[in-house]
């Protein structure tokens, strides 16, 4: 497992407040399966140290995730790109899905920070944070940029996303972003209610740090309570979830169809692939 490609520290400002760090900013903190197993360790962490009452999700450099690694996704051959096997499909699906019920599960409550592109596998984790916060403003000043591009490339998003996005913003908006893959900007992201405010991108780790604060003064055993009640109530079939619907986006990363959207972008290609639901 690779130690540093996720950073977990504690806020100066207060031992309760762990900041979990998503640190491949080199490579848009694309999560890879060494990304992934550290993620799932350092959630371990936060879930077995009591002293910790809240915790913050964030991301080192411009971006907070491109999602999944496609480098991982398709295997490099002498024609160009092909399939993965059915083993590592499964295996994707599992780690990512591993990760998801962490998040979901953690025993204290998370507070997102999402700033540049966070898209397909980081927006399905950011979205699992209980509160989220966004970057304000273009692109060119680090504004959020959100999405699921999934359906562009020949693929569901399997990290639960479309399960929590559907119970977070409403059918309407979730089929919109799910079914036409398209990214939107900060303000738009706010209107629908993926994020809970906006902030200049600067002023979003003090803003978090805030709120993080006024939850770790109250009583750690009733926040707790709270949470997992709230989830219960939210999602109370999300394990059920979790192990029944993985095998759709298993099966989808096995069709040429993924592969043709993964050359497109692995390759920066600008023609559209044709597909053929194969």
């Amino acid at each position: 497992m690779a130690e540093d490609v996720v950073l977990l520290t504690r806020a100066e400002e207060d031992e309760h407040i762990a900041v979990l760090t998503l640190n491949k900013p080199q490579a848009g903190n694309a999560l890879d399966t060494p990304m992934l197993e550290s993620l799932s360790a350092r959630l371990a962490e936060v879930e077995r140290d009591t002293s910790i009452r809240v915790m913050i999700l964030h991301s080192a450099g411009k971006h907070a995730s491109f999602g999944a690694d496609l480098n991982e996704l398709v295997v490099r051959t002498d024609a160009g790109y092909g399939r993965m096997s059915k083993a590592d499909a499964e295996k994707h699906i599992a780690d990512g899905r591993g990760v998801a019920r962490q998040l979901f599960r953690l025993r204290v409550p998370t507070i997102g920070i999402a700033h540049g592109f966070c898209l397909g596998g980081g927006a399905e984790f950011y979205t699992l944070c209980d509160v989220l916060y966004g970057a304000s403003g273009g692109k060119d000043e680090g504004g959020l940029v959100y999405g699921f591009p999934e359906a562009t490339i020949g693929v569901m998003a399997g990290w639960m996303g479309p399960e929590i996005l559907i119970r977070r913003v409403g059918a309407g908006f979730a089929m919109d972003l799910l079914y036409s893959g398209r990214m939107i900007g900060a303000d738009e992201a706010l209107s629908m209610g993926i994020v809970q405010a906006l902030f200049p991108k600067e002023d979003l780790m003090p803003r978090a740090l805030g709120l993080a604060a006024k939850i770790a003064t109250n009583a750690p055993l009733a926040v707790e309570s709270y949470r997992r009640t709230l989830n219960r109530i939210l999602f109370a079939d999300f394990d059920r979830i979790l192990e029944s619907t993985g095998s759709e986006t298993v099966d989808n990363l096995l069709t040429d169809d993924f592969v043709r959207g993964a050359t497109k972008i692995l390759t920066r290609s600008k023609e559209q692939p044709e597909y053929k639901r194969q």
